[in-house]
């Protein structure tokens, strides 16, 4: 096995495309070698690192063949591929998407961009997210903590730009954006509750690098009040909009101002810290 000897995190705990990636590194593989022995493109392989492409369990094992990742880790990593492939089916079948996320902009609402700054990169995004395009697809409604509006992740141009695009998605009728403001306090968040025309609801809890598949009553109704708990905290639809515009331009006002060829000292620090510098719009 490749990775013998080597301490390298816990795939689990890195997210799933950062997981195929330390495993290749600890071969000491380039992408073009792994490509080539695969019959695969550099560039696919490269997307489905960074998570911009879905790997099937069939490419998955194949991956960790050329590895050599044998027991529990390979054991892992397809039971990872196999989860986020699961989910997306299921968000595909539901009617109605509920997700509240508190620390990053929710995973169906985020550009490429803002998503390969976070940590770890959230499993089979686009995938997921091109449910909002089907025409019979599920209406979506997204609690946004007002704290993941100031997170900048990135730098201020591609905050601006993920704002913009959070802006943009609210224009469409499926889809409807709340914001948690900050003076909600504390609230339930890190999950979704999926709704089905001819089953229950079921919840999908985010943890990092996986999640935890929810679908008894007792273990759904909690969350059932959580977003009944959201609903009479979060800013309307409107307000939450404005918001998420006023943000957006903060944050171009700094690319706009910022000297050529870098930051200024500090920016980021500033914009993440500085909370009280855009008013929630009431």
């Amino acid at each position: 096995m490749c990775s013998a000897g080597f301490p390298l995190p816990k795939p689990q705990a890195r997210g799933f495309a950062e997981g195929l990636r330390a495993e290749r590194r600890a071969c000491k593989l380039a992408m073009v070698e792994v490509a080539g022995k695969l019959g695969w493109s550099e560039a696919t392989l490269s997307r489905m690192e960074t998570g911009l492409r879905n790997a099937s369990s069939e490419e998955v094992a194949a991956l960790l063949a050329v590895y050599q990742v044998t027991g529990a880790r390979r054991a892992k990593l397809l039971e990872m591929s196999r989860e986020a492939e699961v989910l997306a089916r299921y968000e595909a079948e539901a009617v109605r998407i509920v997700e509240s996320a508190v620390t990053s902009i929710p995973v169906l609402l985020q550009t490429s961009g803002y998503a390969g700054s976070l940590p770890a990169v959230p499993n089979l995004r686009p995938e997921r997210q091109s449910v909002l395009d089907r025409k019979s697809g599920p209406t979506l409604l997204a609690y946004v903590d007002e704290v993941a509006l100031h997170r900048v992740a990135g730098g201020p141009r591609l905050m601006a730009h993920q704002l913009r695009q959070l802006a943009a998605m609210t224009e469409r009728a499926q889809v409807e954006v709340r914001v948690v403001p900050f003076g909600a306090g504390r609230h339930p968040a890190g999950f979704e509750l999926l709704d089905f025309a001819d089953a229950g609801p079921l919840v999908y809890v985010e943890q990092p690098g996986s999640g935890l598949v929810l679908d008894q009553a007792a273990h759904v109704e909690p969350y059932v009040r959580a977003v009944a708990t959201l609903d009479s905290v979060a800013l309307d639809p409107m307000r939450s909009r404005r918001l998420i515009e006023q943000l957006a331009a903060r944050y171009e006002s700094v690319v706009e101002a910022r000297p050529q060829g870098g930051d200024f000292p500090g920016q980021q620090a500033r914009l993440a810290g500085q909370h009280g510098d855009v008013p929630v719009v009431r």
